[in-house]
């Protein structure tokens, strides 16, 4: 029987999971966060991925202005 509550409770979370991530995707974006761009100088980490990404777009941003 534990085993038949095992499923039950897997198969609800799998379908609560999927539920949320569909009305997750519904929901419209804020008001003046459509283009956020990182400012990458608070943080301070310096093996971040965004903040190498943001970083090499700036430079080659300044290198064709």
């Amino acid at each position: 029987m534990n085993f038949i509550y095992a499923i039950l409770i897997g198969a609800a979370l799998g379908a609560l999971n999927i539920f949320l991530l569909k009305k997750n995707r519904e929901t419209p974006v804020p008001e003046g966060c459509e283009d956020l761009s990182p400012d990458c100088s608070a943080c301070g980490i310096a093996d971040c991925a965004l903040r190498e990404h943001y970083l090499n777009q700036k430079g080659e941003n300044n290198q064709n202005a």
